[in-house]
């Protein structure tokens, strides 16, 4: 059985792949129980937001089950989104792509999952791809990739990828996604369709099932996560995918 676990999304202080709108785990949660070897611990007052003291529930989120168990939680939720459409867009260059997710960034204007690729990260997922769709969507793909590297003159040694997500209602879908692809095209980003940016998102699951694979073949492969500031992004990557914060 494969599943994510409330208490999971608690212990690791877990930011999701939609925060952009939906907020980290601690802007959803409300009140935590967790039981220690020494008794229950929760906070006596189950408002919203308190003023005073330190927020026991920070306490608890990120303690990776150190502390206790964590058995009860009051969350905030949300209807599901009447709207939700893929998108992507191809950049020339990674700085082109930083640049472009750094202005998205400061406009405030984020959809529900912005993530860029770098270029090996870029290649490893069109090496994944195992479409087969018959004659005529091959060559509908060969004629863009035509498109990009004759035509645009995009190097496949160095172009990146940014994978959209956009969730809301339609006007606010169809709003946001048009200030993206306004702001990508200022930096030479060129939109390349909601199957890619499918592919790209669902990409993000399919790498953990590759790593248990690579350990029956004695290779050991993991990801860890980092946040710097933009002006850094640059000269500390070594094998990215950039999420906007």
């Amino acid at each position: 059985m494969e599943f994510s676990s409330l208490g999971g999304w608690i212990a690791t202080r877990a930011s999701g792949m939609k925060k952009n709108i939906y907020g980290n785990i601690e802007d959803l949660v409300v009140h935590v129980t967790m039981v220690t070897p020494k008794g229950t611990i929760e906070k006596s007052c189950l408002g919203p937001r308190q003023s005073t003291g330190p927020d026991i529930n920070h306490f608890i989120m990120g303690s990776e089950g150190i502390l206790g168990i964590v058995t009860e939680v009051t969350m905030k939720i949300r209807p599901l989104p009447a709207c939700k459409k893929y998108g992507s867009i191809v950049f020339p260059d990674f700085e082109s792509g930083v640049a472009c997710l750094r202005e998205i960034a400061r406009l405030r204007s984020a959809p529900a999952s912005i993530r860029l690729l770098d270029n090996e990260q870029f290649l490893f997922g069109q090496a994944l791809s195992t479409d087969n769709k018959g004659m005529l969507h091959s060559l509908v793909d060969n004629l863009k990739k035509l498109y990009i590297t004759k035509i645009k003159g995009f190097d496949v040694n160095r172009m990146c990828a940014a994978t959209l997500l956009f969730e809301g209602t339609t006007n606010e879908v169809n709003q946001r996604e048009k200030f993206v692809y306004d702001i990508a095209q200022k930096y030479n980003g060129i939109p390349a369709g909601e199957e890619n940016g499918l592919k790209g998102y669902t990409l993000t699951f399919m790498i953990a099932y590759l790593r248990d694979i690579g350990l029956d073949y004695r290779i050991v492969a993991e990801s860890f996560e980092t946040s710097v500031p933009w002006d850094r992004v640059i000269g500390t990557r070594l094998f990215s995918i950039l999420f906007l914060c």
